[in-house]
């Protein structure tokens, strides 16, 4: 179904297959790794409870309820993900398990479509915990996810059965938004179900679900005593900054943006460009993180004044504030962040969002899990020090196979095996590129007109992209070739084997190649792959006189165990630093490291005296031998320091 006000229409699910490359060999990480071993966590009673929570839910065995009240939702973001995996891979085995999944989730459920574990355990007790009696709990969350993942499941497997619960789902919430909600509709913490109705719409063509997002939506502004940590103290249309609960932002945002496609609302429009540049241009990590602070104040909130001043948690921070250690970068905010790029995207087709969606992929979701995909972080930070240190970290240091709070690794799973879905966007006369990988893809414009197109490339270890045409009907129409943020030089060329040569001020935009396509046309894209030095904007104060060091898509840090020195923490790269590439394999995947000459430390003073300063001293710069990996593949041979912004020496 295509949304009316937006510009683009993304391709229907499993159009676009990974085959080969980089992408296949993650895709099939997933596929064969993460899914499952995700499963076998939630099956096991010793370890998350989650599956046995909706066993004792249905009454097929006693218990109570055990662990986290979103562990219902992590669960449905499961389904999604696997489902996705079993509409592109099939597998008799997989589908057994989402079969059993999708039986425990419908029996549990209630008769009026409400469902929630641990109130289902409650009620088959004769114990009344109250549906819909917290407003900070998060049931309607849970039942977003659901319905997003019945949709993803009836498009994979062509089957009703979880779509119809989510149906159920639905209407309960359609009756629950339609009564008096004052005070209650701080259920839309984590607002999943404001995407989750819409896309129920977009599957089903039932407008009562569209009414019900935007009924959901309007509530927000009738909230009395409303935080910035759930973006709820002003209106909606008020909204300007971003704040709060980076999470719980993001999934706002993207759902506000899913309204703003269906009805046309232009009132809504500032409420998302203008949160979106706050974030891009001040609360934005290099590696794609967002939301800087475990624990922190909504600084001055909107009135800058400090009664405006509020407790925020997993949130951003002021502008600028950026620190590396503490760095919370929660991977479900990532996640959060794409789906809301993704949108904007659609609704205004520019490539910064492409580019933002990328750099997410390549630097956080991947790097929130290890190599072999079992094991996870929470949170993603910039440096790690090989030392404890002086002050409690929320979370651990290093990725662990289990998490108290299992949240990010199912969204982890499902954001990746729908990776493909990224790689293109169109319209009834256009064809936009977006994620590059190894792929074939079948894009309808309409009328008729079923383009066939594929992907070869070793990106993003490999800057040449060659995009043909398998089929094409003659049809005239316009390829928007996406020319990434990073890529200040480079060449396309047509098929007729016209050159365009690329410059600085191609870079971050789409170049437009129109014509009438023919099977068997190529184009071909030449992107420099160069490593290159980038700064930090002064008022980050942590990064200056520091550098990051990028090589295409991929951003790259230093980890202790492949620089030895004893001086580690003054290490860095001269300005003018060469850098040579480098194959290597860790846990067995092959990438490409970057090693200089062009490196140098000086001996710091001896900080173990309590002193807090003291003076610089003399020691001179000494030469040395760096070498630095992808961010994403960190952490994956075993506990040493790491570092992204390295000192910068002249």
């Amino acid at each position: 179904m295509t949304s009316p006000y937006a510009r683009l229409a993304p391709l229907p699910q499993g159009k676009v297959v990974w085959t080969g490359g980089f992408w296949a060999g993650r895709f099939n990480i997933c596929k064969d790794s993460i899914i499952p071993n995700i499963y076998r966590l939630f099956a096991d009673d010793t370890i998350s409870h989650c599956v046995a929570n909706f066993r004792a839910a249905a009454g097929e065995e006693p218990g109570g309820h055990e662990g986290p009240p979103f562990a219902d939702g992590d669960f449905y973001k499961w389904i999604e993900g696997a489902s996705w995996v079993y509409g592109i891979s099939g597998g008799p085995e997989l589908k057994k398990i989402i079969d059993d999944a999708v039986g425990y989730v419908v029996k549990a459920q209630r008769e009026d479509g409400y469902i929630f574990t641990r109130q289902a355990i409650l009620d088959r007790r004769g114990e009344d915990g109250g549906a819909l009696t917290d407003s900070l709990n998060f049931e309607v969350y849970n039942i977003g996810h659901l319905i997003t993942a019945g949709c993803v499941h009836h498009r994979a497997t062509g089957e009703r059965t979880l779509l119809d619960s989510g149906v159920r789902a639905a209407d309960y919430l359609g009756r629950i938004f339609g009564g008096d909600l004052r005070g209650k509709a701080k259920t839309a913490i984590c607002p999943s179900h404001y995407m989750g109705l819409i896309e129920l719409y977009r599957t089903t063509g039932e407008v009562r679900h569209l009414e019900t997002a935007r009924r959901a939506i309007a509530l927000r502004d009738g909230i009395q005593d409303g935080t910035d940590d759930n973006q709820d103290r002003i209106p909606l249309r008020d909204h300007r900054r971003i704040l709060g609960h980076a999470v719980r932002a993001t999934y706002l945002y993207a759902g506000v943006a899913d309204l703003y496609a269906e009805t046309g609302d232009a009132t809504l429009l500032p409420a998302l460009e203008y949160p979106l540049e706050d974030e891009i241009s001040s609360k934005l990590y290099i590696n794609g993180g967002i939301g800087a602070l475990y624990d922190g104040v909504s600084p001055a909130g909107y009135a800058g004044d400090f009664p405006a001043l509020q407790r925020t948690h997993q949130a951003f921070g002021r502008p600028y504030e950026l620190p590396n250690i503490t760095a919370y970068n929660e991977t479900c905010a990532a996640v959060g962040n794409i789906l809301w790029n993704w949108r904007m995207f659609l609704i205004k087709p520019a490539a910064r969002h492409i580019d933002l969606i990328e750099h997410s992929f390549y630097n956080l979701i991947l790097a929130s899990v290890s190599l072999d995909g079992k094991k996870y972080f929470y949170t993603n930070a910039l440096r790690r020090e090989r030392d404890d240190l002086p002050y409690f970290l929320k979370w651990s240091a290093a990725r662990e196979p289990w998490l108290s709070s299992f949240c990010c690794p199912p969204n982890m799973a499902r954001i990746l095996a729908e990776s493909s879905a990224f790689a293109y966007a169109v319209n009834r006369d256009s064809i936009y590129t977006g994620l590059y990988g190894e792929s074939s893809a079948e894009l309808d414009l309409g009328r008729g007109n079923i383009f066939r197109l594929s992907q070869q490339t070793g990106y993003p270890w490999d800057g040449r992209i060659l995009i043909r045409f398998d089929q094409a009907p003659a049809l005239r129409c316009t390829l928007w070739v996406r020319v990434p943020f990073w890529a200040e030089g480079g060449t396309i060329t047509d098929p007729d084997g016209n050159r365009r040569a690329l410059g600085p001020s191609g870079a971050g935009t789409f170049v437009p190649l129109k014509r009438v396509w023919r099977s068997g046309d190529e184009v071909r894209i030449d992107l420099p792959m160069e490593p290159a030095l980038y700064l930090g904007h002064p008022l980050i104060e942590e990064t200056n006189h520091h550098a990051a060091l990028l090589r295409g898509p991929l951003l790259y840090c230093m980890e202790g165990c492949d620089n030895l020195s004893p001086d580690y923490s003054t290490l860095g790269p001269r300005r003018q630093a060469v850098f040579r590439e480098v194959p290597m394999n860790i846990a067995g995947t092959d990438l490409v490291a970057l090693e200089t000459e062009d490196g140098a430390s000086y001996s710091p003073p001896e900080w173990g005296n309590g002193k807090l300063y003291q003076r610089a001293g003399r020691s001179p710069a000494i030469k040395e031998k760096l070498r630095l990996i992808p961010y994403f593949a960190w952490d994956n041979r075993g506990f040493a320091a790491m570092k992204v912004w390295l000192p910068l020496y002249l």
